[in-house]
């Protein structure tokens, strides 16, 4: 990972900007969108708030690009090139849209990951050395998959609510069975709700 120095606070404005339009529109703002945002009067004073950037190690320039502002690669994600082609290639570096990562596709406020280990939840297409991403909160609907701490142990199960103090952890496979918890338990907590899988293949 590469070092970064630390930000004045205009420039933690501009790249919290950067880094919200991307999660948002799945591409960067150009140079004039950054000065129109922050009241900057020509983009040459918006490209200099972009080479601090540069230089300090938050983000990286494509030369050429109208949007070719890019996080620095432990933040970036990979490269997307749009929508599959029937006809013409697509793999060319012209037509990168933007870059795929966890945060564009789930977003980052108040959400983490976390490995699966085992095959209860295969069912739902969860599988053993899967990574879910999680919704960090108590907050859940009955059927939803939530991450759950249990006598000490994390577990991934989809939860139904029995009575005012009862739970059920219900697993997604024939091998396994129900874990049932009370609301007073003091060793069971909702840690959050699971909203999104992704696998390597």
């Amino acid at each position: 990972m590469n070092t970064k120095e630390d930000l004045t606070h205009k420039q933690r404005a501009v790249y919290d900007y950067i880094r919200l339009r991307i999660e948002k529109d799945r591409c960067p703002p150009t140079v004039r969108e950054i000065a129109d945002e922050f009241g900057i009067k020509s983009p040459k004073g918006a490209s200099d708030h972009l080479a601090m950037l540069e230089r300090k190690g938050w983000i990286q320039r494509m030369p050429g690009l109208s949007r070719g502002i890019q996080l620095t690669e432990e933040e970036l994600g990979i490269p997307l090139l749009g929508k599959a082609a029937a006809g013409h290639p697509i793999l060319a570096q012209e037509n990168i849209l933007g870059h795929l990562s966890f945060a564009q596709l789930f977003g980052l406020q108040d959400r983490f990951s976390v490995q699966i280990s085992g095959d209860s939840m295969e069912n739902a297409g969860i599988h053993d050395q899967d990574y879910v991403i999680v919704q960090r909160g108590s907050d859940f609907r009955d059927g939803d998959i939530v991450l759950a701490m249990v006598d000490g142990e994390s577990t991934v199960k989809r939860i139904y609510k029995e009575s005012n103090k009862r739970y059920r952890l219900q697993p997604e496979s024939d091998r396994h069975f129900p874990l049932y918890v009370e609301d007073s338990q003091p060793d069971f907590q909702i840690l959050g709700r699971v909203v999104g899988v992704v696998r390597r293949y």
